[in-house]
């Protein structure tokens, strides 16, 4: 649906950090920054990621304080899964939502929690993928058509685990 170049992550995490740097799941990744505030985390996702195009970046104190610093329109895909709490995590949403940003399609984790679909209300476009828990948010500014996504996800959610990248290429990949 879209050639994914430029992402940026707010809370790098094994799963969606390695996925995103996995040439056969993103052909086309030239850049991912990382954003994460927990040290420790920091350190074992480092240990992890021996790849030049991922930047992680350590930062102190909330990461939302960060949102306004960043180029959010040089990224084709905004990660939210960030924070300790899902005060804090709500707080990143809303400093994304300001900036009424064009450009990036964002996808926020655990959408299932109603504080992150409250925090997310600035969005033009919001939906909900409910095929496993926890959910999953794509919104945007931009006017958006999810049901091809929606229907392929439904579908197949039944026979593909989540991280069963091998099984869900081959679903994206097909006509």
């Amino acid at each position: 649906m879209r050639e994914i170049r430029n992402v940026l992550e707010f809370g790098c995490g094994h799963y969606s950090t390695l996925t995103f740097l996995n040439r056969t799941a993103f052909p086309h990744l030239e850049r991912l920054q990382s954003i994460e505030n927990d040290v420790s985390w920091a350190e074992t996702m480092k240990a992890s990621v021996n790849d030049d195009r991922c930047i992680l970046s350590l930062v102190t104190g909330e990461i939302a304080d960060r949102v306004r610093e960043l180029d959010l329109e040089a990224f084709d895909l905004i990660l939210i899964d960030d924070s300790k709490t899902s005060a804090q995590r709500a707080s990143t949403i809303r400093a994304i939502a300001a900036r009424q940003t064009q450009r990036p399609w964002i996808v926020v984790h655990d959408f299932e929690v109603e504080e992150y679909r409250k925090a997310a209300i600035g969005f033009k476009q919001r939906h909900t993928f409910r095929a496993y828990n926890p959910h999953t948010g794509l919104v945007c500014n931009k006017t958006l058509d999810v049901k091809l996504l929606e229907q392929l996800v439904k579908k197949n959610s039944k026979a593909l685990a989540p991280d069963d990248l091998e099984g869900w290429l081959t679903v994206f990949s097909k006509p």
